[in-house]
């Protein structure tokens, strides 16, 4: 499953990817061609035009800072339509398999039902065939089983959200490169047109400064968000899994009380029908 997991991540990053970066690509290149008009001739233009121009402005000034925050930005769309669609009730407790495994029990038909569960990839199936097999020892060794299995697919599903807490820190990280960036240049601009430098060239390194300290921000807010949001979602799904798996262990303790395929094969004796062997 985690090599399902990343293969949904990397096909949507990519998805998302060829739609994105040649757009980027291409205004970057637009906007070297075409640098930002002075605010006196913007002042000038029509709606159409001026939010064009601004679009403009905004990716000439964000650079390849911008660049790096735009491909977190889509790895962090990835992630986030991934699990949406990953850490729901319907997914971690498929009610087909519910119901399947109940008509099975209530035939007692016992092995049948378990082949169902080890089948089946879900969270419920995990932690309920854990249990099952851990009946034939007892039923509190079949819950400490189904408890240690439980915290297992819990502990898989929140390291997969510390990737989202990774993007919401490194956002405000990687924008503080750009803000430190930008004032670089224009203190360069100050250090070498003398005393009386350009307001135009100013400017430029100053946008790149706001420009990634608001990408960065705006990167790291929703990442956060979701982070709290999934790990919330887990500690729910992680309840009703485990409620709805011991009410069905409890049906399957008569079929295992006895001797079942399902409880753990004895060795074979050792004693042999030879005579033993002595003095006679």
């Amino acid at each position: 499953m985690s090599l399902n997991w990343r293969r949904g991540v990397v096909f949507l990053a990519l998805w998302l990817g060829l739609g994105v970066f040649p757009a980027w690509q291409h205004a970057l290149a637009q906007a070297e061609k075409n640098p930002p008009v002075a605010a006196a001739e913007a002042g000038d233009e029509g709606p159409g035009e001026s939010a064009e121009s601004f679009l403009t402005w905004m990716i000439h000034a964000s650079g390849l800072i911008g660049l790096v925050i735009l491909a977190m930005s889509v790895y962090l769309v990835a992630l986030i339509v991934w699990m949406a669609m990953q850490f729901r009730k319907s997914v971690a407790v498929p009610q087909g398999l519910v119901r399947d495994v109940t008509e099975l029990l209530a035939q007692k038909h016992y092995t049948e039902a378990y082949q169902r569960l080890a089948s089946d990839t879900s969270f419920f199936a995990r932690v309920l065939a854990a249990g099952v097999r851990k009946l034939p020892t007892g039923v509190t060794s079949a819950l400490r089983a189904m408890e240690l299995a439980n915290e297992d697919a819990t502990m898989e599903m929140e390291h997969r959200t510390t990737y989202l807490a990774t993007v919401g820190t490194l956002g405000p990280m990687i924008g503080l490169v750009g803000t430190v960036y930008g004032m670089i240049r224009s203190f360069q601009v100050i250090a070498t047109a003398g005393s009386s430098p350009q307001a135009s060239q100013l400017a430029g390194g100053i946008s790149t400064a706001l420009f990634a300290t608001l990408e960065g921000i705006a990167l790291s807010i929703p990442a956060i968000y979701f982070y709290a949001l999934f790990r919330n979602r887990i500690a729910r799904l992680s309840l009703e899994v485990s409620l709805a798996a011991e009410s069905l262990l409890e049906q399957f303790a008569p079929g295992v009380r006895t001797t079942h395929p399902l409880a753990t094969p004895q060795p074979p004796s050792t004693r042999t029908a030879l005579p033993p062997t002595g003095p006679g």
